[in-house]
Formats: structure tokens, sequence, C-alpha cells
């Protein structure tokens, strides 16, 4: 049974390419176009991991991560940021707030698929 990988991204040709390279990668996906539809996707389907954005729609990534986080069932949930916010800041504010790895785009795919594979163990 293969992995399913939630993509939150609003941009739709970043959130394509996502699912189009996780498909051929082997994993299940699945598509939010914003934090808002995230989050309930997260809760309802419980995803292997979740790759989010930060900059979006309705509630950002941070918005996403700490709801997440506070929620015993889905604190488990290994999240990835994937940003254009690529400041000193930003990545530590993915961090302290727990994700499991923050990446900037753009990104090359064997590092994004290699950061996914190590937290799906």
């Amino acid at each position: 049974m293969s992995k399913r990988i939630l993509v939150i991204e609003d941009e739709q040709p970043i959130r394509t390419y996502l699912q189009k390279l996780l498909r051929r990668a082997g994993y299940d996906t699945i598509a939010a176009t914003d934090g808002e539809e995230g989050l309930s996707l997260v809760r309802s389907l419980l995803p292997d991991l979740v790759l989010c954005d930060v900059v979006m729609p309705k509630l950002n990534g941070y918005g996403v991560l700490d709801a997440l986080r506070r929620d015993r069932a889905t604190a488990h949930i290994p999240f990835v940021f994937l940003s254009s916010k690529t400041s000193c800041e930003d990545i530590e504010q993915g961090l302290r707030l727990g994700s499991s790895a923050y990446l900037t785009k753009p990104i090359e795919q064997t590092h994004l698929l290699g950061t996914i594979a190590a937290h799906l163990v």
C-alpha cells in the first residue's frame, strides 16, 4: 500500500507539478488549494505526510501546522514546508512550530523526494 501525501498549495501550476512528481514516485496524493481546506482534509483523511506552502489565502501554513500540532489525532503526522519564504526567521518559525523539515523553492526533485522518504519511515 502506497503512502498518502497531502499537498497544500494555492498556486495551481506548482500544486499540479508536485502531485505529478509524487505520483511518479509511487505516492498517493491529495491536494488542497488553501490552508482551511488542507486542515479539513488532514483531519478527515489522516495522510501519511503533509507538504505545505506557507503563504496562502484563508489560513497560512504556520496556522495549519499549529492547529495540527495542537490536535492529538494529527500531531504525529510528518509536516514539510515547501515555501518561497527563505529568511532565517521564516525557517526558524516553521521549525519552532514543529515542522519535520522546511524546504525552499525552487527545489530539486531528488532533494524533495529524499526529504519526504526520510520522514515516511
